[in-house]
């Protein structure tokens, strides 16, 4: 008959997550129980563990310790196995900016030749990031693929829809001809600020941006999978606190159920790329903020020498057709007008000039807009080399920035997401 004393050692309360994971680091250090502190490789971990660890062979964790000890020396390599889980890292000054933290609990939980991330068995297999952790989570995703050359289809998508949704407006713009030929000057203007409305055009390409990253070839979901799992671009390059290597175990039976080698950013490994399949997220976004045009004021180089937007493109489309330089505007007063009020000013110039010459309303907007589609052509090209900072610049172009989002990871890569 068990004694008090006994009956309590077997059905206290389990051990803990990080519990495990020194359980875990000792069975692999020591090998065979009875486990001791003189025979620790690491103390730490055996200061935690030592309490589940009697010298009795025949008390369970002993066991549990053993065979999981063995089984990660199937898994990994490395005279030492070192706890490293449930310490907090510093945080990379990008992921800072986003979520408002400057440290989090670091993905790796022991460390051998591997970084490893351990799951125990069962639990939650979903990760739903927060609002900011999502935003984090999906812009690393986005500098991820642009730092793997993997953006050209993305821009492709926008490019087309760009140019299809400009050639609509020329087209409203001829349908109208016979409209148009009875209105004043400013009823011409209105009529073309409807089809070449900023806030249209801005929410068109928001539209389009979103759909373009939900599309099946972007390789998004692998890119927030990697992140999500890792800890890459959360944790500062070559930290400790990136996981490489994921691995599940069940305590019961004493086995590794799963081990998955995460590859590189570069090169992801399959089992990184399957388990992405689960993955799903969603991105919203709105027109940034429109401020003076200071631009006018100290700009000096080309359209092309510097990150452009769209905004821009007009204006300086418009200024070089308008034959107008940047001080007769600032003699003018446009320096204190926003972006949209310059692109106005400019357009009733330009339909004040054509009526006085007689000129095609219908032909001269028509080339105007062939002339932004071919410098936003450019500009689409150039993003595509930019590596890591091609979304941020195409970002700054389409005059949008990221409102909302919603990461979700599930299955086997949710449970290490999660964590």
């Amino acid at each position: 008959m068990k004694s008090f004393k006994q009956h309590m050692v077997i059905t206290e309360a389990g051990p803990t997550g990080a519990e495990y994971e020194s359980i875990i680091a000792v069975g692999y250090n020591q090998g065979t129980p009875p486990y001791s502190s003189s025979k620790a490789k690491d103390s730490g971990a055996f200061s935690t563990a030592k309490k589940f660890l009697p010298k009795n062979k025949k008390q369970p964790y002993n066991d549990t310790a053993y065979k999981l000890g063995q089984a990660m020396k199937t898994a990994t390599s490395g005279p030492t196995m070192k706890q490293a889980g449930g310490a907090k890292e510093d945080l990379t000054p990008f992921w800072t900016k986003i979520t408002g933290k400057s440290v989090d609990t670091s993905k790796t939980d022991v460390i051998t030749k591997d970084n490893i991330s351990l799951k125990k068995k069962g639990g939650s297999q979903l990760m739903s990031a927060s609002r900011k952790e999502s935003m984090a989570t999906l812009t690393a995703a986005l500098e991820m693929i642009g730092e793997n050359a993997q953006i050209s289809k993305i821009i492709d998508t926008i490019d087309k829809k760009f140019t299809k949704f400009m050639g609509k407006s020329v087209t409203g713009f001829k349908k109208k001809e016979g409209e148009f030929a009875k209105l004043s000057s400013a009823d011409y203007k209105e009529k073309a600020d409807e089809l070449l409305g900023i806030d249209i055009i801005h929410k068109d390409l928001s539209d389009s941006l979103s759909n373009a990253l939900d599309g099946e070839k972007t390789n998004i979901k692998e890119a927030i999978t990697y992140i999500a799992t890792t800890g890459y671009k959360k944790f500062p390059k070559n930290s400790v606190a990136i996981a490489n290597r994921l691995i599940e175990f069940d305590p019961n039976k004493g086995i590794i159920t799963h081990n998955i080698k995460t590859g590189t950013p570069r090169n992801m490994s399959g089992q990184m790329k399957s388990m992405a399949a689960a993955t799903s997220f969603y991105v919203n976004f709105k027109t940034s903020k429109i401020n003076p045009y200071s631009a006018l004021r100290t700009r000096t180089g080309k359209f092309e020498e510097h990150n452009p937007t769209l905004n821009g493109l007009i204006i300086e489309t418009l200024m070089k057709d308008l034959n107008v330089d940047t001080q007769s505007l600032l003699n003018e007063g446009y320096a204190f007008f926003t972006e949209e009020k310059i692109i106005e000013g400019l357009f009733d110039k330009a339909f004040s000039s054509l009526k006085k010459l007689g000129k095609s309303i219908k032909n001269w907007f028509s080339n105007i807009v062939s002339k932004i589609v071919e410098g936003a052509q450019k500009v689409f090209k150039r993003v595509k080399g930019l590596g890591q900072k091609a979304f941020e610049v195409l970002f700054d172009f389409l005059g949008v920035e990221m409102s909302n989002a919603n990461v979700r990871v599930k299955g086997i890569a949710g449970g290490f997401a999660n964590k």
